[in-house]
């Protein structure tokens, strides 16, 4: 009875917080094609009545026919007035119909994500088991994301490890993964590896490329490991 009593709150606790999404800010990505050229507008809403200060970051993924996964990442803080709706950034991108292209927006408040959008292009229909699927309420799918908020260039170095590295291990995990740096003591920082709220591994920044690949794949293993975990929690919860 106390599991079932567990899992019932799980999910509405997870109901719940979803419902924060696109709620009090709004995220929205406007296209229009013009032949092989998108043009993307990025842009928020506040829908409260309150100021608003907030960050966001707009990523494209490009995978080509060889699973190659490029990505150009901006982020920027902005503010937003009470019911004030901006642009935050307006790019062009070229389409080869071979290429799948993914277009991500996330706006945070206090590092926490309150507005999302996506749109992805010549994306194939797949197949997918209920416990690898993570499809929010407004039915936004987010998968295989990491997010970078370095400070310094052993910090950028790692993220590059470690973004390479969980590409091709292809673990599309089923969360968003987030790669941080903060301030330490003098000049050095620590780097951490987080899953949601959650820091899986974290470590002091070197400049040591050597110590720096040796952390990124220590970090791939637990997120590995995580994604894993969560997913048999899941296959456990259905079979119950």
């Amino acid at each position: 009875m106390r599991f079932k009593l567990a899992v019932i709150f799980l999910f509405v606790f997870q109901f719940v917080s979803s419902q924060f999404t696109n709620t009090d800010v709004v995220a929205k990505l406007k296209t229009e094609r013009i032949d092989d050229i998108i043009s993307v507008n990025a842009e928020a809403t506040n829908a409260t009545e309150v100021y608003k200060s907030l960050k966001y970051t707009f990523s494209i993924f490009r995978t080509d026919t060889t699973k190659t996964v490029s990505k150009s990442n901006q982020e920027e803080r902005f503010t937003l007035e009470a019911n004030e709706q901006k642009s935050l950034t307006t790019t062009t991108i070229g389409v080869d119909e071979k290429d799948k292209i993914v277009m991500l927006l996330l706006i945070y408040e206090e590092d926490k994500i309150v507005g999302k959008a996506r749109i992805a292009f010549n994306e194939k229909d797949q197949k997918k088991e209920k416990e690898e699927e993570y499809v929010e309420d407004d039915g936004i799918v987010l998968k295989g994301i990491v997010i970078e908020e370095t400070k310094t260039k052993p910090g950028k170095d790692f993220y590059d490890f470690f973004y390479t590295s969980y590409t091709l291990n292809r673990i599309n995990g089923s969360k968003i993964v987030g790669v941080y740096e903060k301030l330490s003591f003098g000049r050095s920082t620590i780097i951490q590896v987080k899953i949601e709220d959650k820091v899986i591994h974290e470590f002091l920044g070197k400049p040591d490329i050597e110590y720096l690949e040796q952390m990124s794949k220590i970090s791939i293993r637990r997120v590995y490991k995580y994604f894993k975990d969560l997913k048999k929690q899941k296959r456990d919860i259905f079979q119950y």
